[in-house]
């Protein structure tokens, strides 16, 4: 993990003692190389057709969140990947343990497909 000390972070390597939890460390799957994203765009373009739908329009943006709002964010229960395997309780116990290694200031920025959607009247 790089980070910037204008924005009050340190890297890694500057932590002694301390690792990056990594999946391997919780028992998890490491994700495949060179996954693309979970929901390319085809895919968003096929479920709309499913739908009655169609692509008007697709945009990548970014959206830039400290540490402290990323961790809110992931404690909600519907938005912690509960196709882990692994319990509530075990996905924040691990979620503690990550965010014990950052600065709640430091910025992550994560990529986002916008999709825009033509469809018929409303029944």
């Amino acid at each position: 993990m790089s980070s910037s000390p204008e924005r009050g972070g340190r890297p890694e390597a500057a932590r002694p003692g301390r690792g990056p939890v990594t999946a391997r460390d919780c028992r998890l799957p490491s994700p495949a190389a060179g996954a693309g994203p979970q929901l390319p765009l085809p895919a968003n373009t096929r479920d709309l057709a499913g739908a009655g739908l169609t692509l008007a329009e697709a945009e990548v943006t970014a959206q830039h969140t400290t540490m402290a709002e990323r961790r809110v964010w992931l404690s909600i229960p519907v938005l912690a990947r509960p196709d882990t395997g692994l319990s509530y309780r075990q996905q924040m116990e691990i979620l503690e343990k990550a965010y014990a290694q950052t600065r709640p200031n430091n910025v992550t920025v994560t990529r986002w497909l916008v999709v825009a959607q033509r469809g018929g009247a409303p029944e």
